[in-house]
């Protein structure tokens, strides 16, 4: 009867355990140094090969809470990411300052709302591969504010919290991603 447990253990239950701490585990990718997320986050975005400068540490006021702590980092184009110090995790990209500069003047042809719906989407389960799990809690909202549209995923507000955990991305009728938020993976 031991043998039979022992084999059932082995065969049946090991595997099904390892697979479960699998895909329990975070699905996001663990990078070793603020830049290297951000780089990440700049290639699935398109932006350009940049310098990034460290700015400053500074709170987070999106965060739920509204006091995270985050590393401040810049890169040549002027564009800012926030980025949670324990995890590596870029929780915020801000560019809304490129939107109206000269190097936009020629943006190229501007994408239909189906388009950018699946450029936003394309993007948010690129840099949170865990989202397709994370998606069935989380509220969907878009919006637009002329050339501008967001696209907004949020969790219910926790009590004590300042905001709902959520993601959102920022991308103009172009095509061109100028905002992102994530506090929903936040440890």
């Amino acid at each position: 009867m031991q043998r039979f447990k022992r084999s059932i253990i082995l065969t049946c239950v090991l595997p099904s355990l390892t697979l479960f701490l699998f895909a329990c585990s975070s699905a996001s990718p663990a990078f070793t140094s603020p830049q290297e997320a951000i780089e990440n986050i700049q290639n699935l975005a398109g932006f350009p090969e940049s310098t990034l400068s460290y700015i400053e540490t500074t709170r987070m006021s999106n965060s739920p809470k509204g006091d995270l702590q985050v590393a401040l980092y810049q890169d040549q184009e002027g564009r800012k990411y926030y980025v949670e110090p324990s995890t590596n995790t870029v929780v915020e990209i801000d560019a809304r300052n490129l939107l109206d500069s000269p190097a936009d003047a020629q943006p190229g042809p501007a994408y239909d709302q189906t388009e950018l719906v699946r450029k936003a989407n394309e993007f948010v389960r690129a840099a949170i591969p865990e989202f397709s799990s994370l998606q069935a809690d989380l509220s969907y909202e878009m919006g637009n504010k002329g050339d501008n549209y967001f696209f907004d995923w949020r969790m219910p507000i926790t009590q004590g919290s300042f905001m709902p955990p959520f993601i959102q991305v920022g991308i103009t009728t172009h095509g061109d991603i100028f905002a992102f938020f994530n506090t929903v993976t936040l440890p």
